[in-house]
């Protein structure tokens, strides 16, 4: 296929995609509006809301790379000590991903249990 058909396609489908969403926001508010139905009440708060760090995220996140590091390390080390294939790699990151965000959910929910 000749590069420029996949430039075209890649930014043909960025714009479509950009004015399906601006498409579908403007209806969504016009049917407020239409509806007497204020848009600001739907707003989540300030952008500063959104930027404040979640001490939850926090955690889930150094978790899961925590563990995916743990899962490459026994990957190897299984790779080379008992001569297993390269398809150990990803399976170890999945599982000890998992396992990762497994732990983490029991975590919160005692976090959030306790808070209540």
């Amino acid at each position: 296929m000749e590069p420029i058909f996949v430039v075209f396609i890649v930014f043909t489908t960025f714009g479509v995609t950009i004015y399906t969403w601006l498409s579908s926001r403007h209806k969504e508010r016009m049917a407020m509006i239409e509806k007497g139905v204020n848009p600001a009440d739907f707003k989540s708060g300030s952008f500063r809301d959104l930027l404040r760090p979640n001490p939850l995220s926090s955690l889930k996140w150094g978790m899961l790379t925590m563990f995916v590091g743990v899962g490459i390390l026994v990957a190897t080390w299984l790779d080379r000590s008992l001569y297993m294939q390269d398809s150990v790699y990803p399976a170890s990151m999945l599982l000890f991903g998992g396992l990762a965000l497994v732990i983490f959910y029991f975590i919160a929910s005692r976090k959030m249990r306790n808070e209540e």
